[in-house]
């Protein structure tokens, strides 16, 4: 659209503007607004060339006669409330060539006044002259209105997700430190105490201490944090747990798939995990016995099935006689997550089976 334009013109600079609007490639006209029906005092060539007319046929008449009758009023009206008022204006226009056919164009006028601020004439611009509609110029604006608050929206989104994101690896580094800490302390005391039963009740506490610092260390460490992945942990915990047996003893083997669980699950299972493979280590195989450790991690229809099976001695299935506070926690474990625990008595060894009910939603494969 061309801008208000204000003139006061010598005779020669008047001749250079009817020359640089001649020139145009895109239709022009000129017409007068105070007189009624605004006749057209100037139109180029490019609009003679577009339209057919010549300009006997044109100048000195009024500028709706380029409108096609089917154009309507309601375009005709706010055309013409326009120029009356010496306004600015862009808008879809259907005009009519003298043999007939209708073209599309986008019509801008722009008001051209005075010095002393009087309207003189308005420019008429016809571009884009074509078969088709244009886009809607007022549609097309708010339409791109609203993609940038769109864009803005995102963008803000974006951002708070992000400060999030670092706020919870934050909190789960602290946590991860102060559980290491706990850790630490607890087996320094350990060391100290003379009772071999004190001892390794402290040893117990600071191991399972230590499962929930290993926990907190691998969502921090995470870039989703709201997923724990369960395998990442079992690799390292049966690392560490194999580690505490002589080398050759026990033939470690882990199946698990790349499972991704809640966040808000993962200190319950870290302890669970750690409970049920920290027994088998520890009672499968007494007295150097030789043997294999299975661990195995796969989704399932109805959530996550953890099973630890060795070819040890076998546990004693009897309820948990008084002191056995490992089989007092996976149980409490396995009812916090809402889970189901089966022994299984494989003669020789057992396998703990333990269904997790996590929906397919939450899981995420890695």
């Amino acid at each position: 659209m061309l801008a208000e334009t204000h003139v006061a013109p010598s005779d020669s600079q008047e001749a250079s503007f009817r020359a640089a609007f001649h020139s145009l490639r895109v239709p022009v006209l000129m017409v007068d607004p105070s007189r009624t029906p605004a006749p057209v005092v100037f139109a180029n060539p490019a609009f003679f060339d577009l339209t057919g007319h010549s300009p006997d046929e044109v100048l000195g008449r009024g500028w709706h006669l380029l409108q096609a009758p089917d154009a309507g009023p309601a375009s005709f009206s706010a055309i013409d409330a326009a120029l009356r008022r010496g306004e600015a204006l862009e808008t879809a226009f259907r005009g009519r060539r003298t043999d007939g056919s209708p073209f599309w164009s986008t019509l801008s006028l722009s008001p051209v006044h005075d010095e002393a601020g009087q309207l003189r004439s308005v420019t008429v611009l016809l571009n884009g002259a074509g078969a088709t509609k244009p886009p809607d110029r007022d549609r097309f604006d708010a339409g791109t209105l609203l993609d940038e608050k769109a864009e803005r929206r995102i963008q803000d989104l974006r951002l708070a997700l992000e400060q999030k994101t670092a706020l919870l690896h934050e909190v789960e580094h602290r946590a991860k430190n102060s559980l290491q800490m706990i850790a630490s302390l607890v087996l320094l005391k350990a060391r100290r105490l003379q009772d071999p039963e004190a001892r390794k009740v402290l040893q117990d506490l600071a191991e399972r201490v230590g499962a929930l610092a290993a926990a907190h260390r691998l969502l921090h460490g995470a870039g989703d944090t709201t997923r724990f992945n369960l395998k990442e942990f079992a690799t390292e915990l049966a690392g560490d747990l194999a580690a505490t047996l002589p080398k050759g003893q026990v033939d470690l083997d882990l199946q698990a798939e790349p499972l991704g669980v809640p966040a808000a699950k993962a200190a319950a299972l870290a302890l669970l995990l750690n409970e049920v493979v920290g027994n088998a280590v520890k009672h499968a195989f007494p007295n150097g016995r030789r043997g294999r450790l299975t661990i195995a991690i796969e989704r399932v229809e109805n959530g996550v099935q953890i099973a630890v099976e060795d070819d040890g001695v076998g546990l004693d299935h009897s309820p948990p006689p008084e002191g056995s506070f490992g089989k007092t926690l996976i149980t409490m474990l396995v009812h916090q997550l809402k889970g189901r625990l089966t022994w299984h008595d494989r003669e020789p060894g057992t396998r703990a089976e333990i269904v997790i009910p996590v929906d397919a939603e939450e899981t995420r494969f890695e």
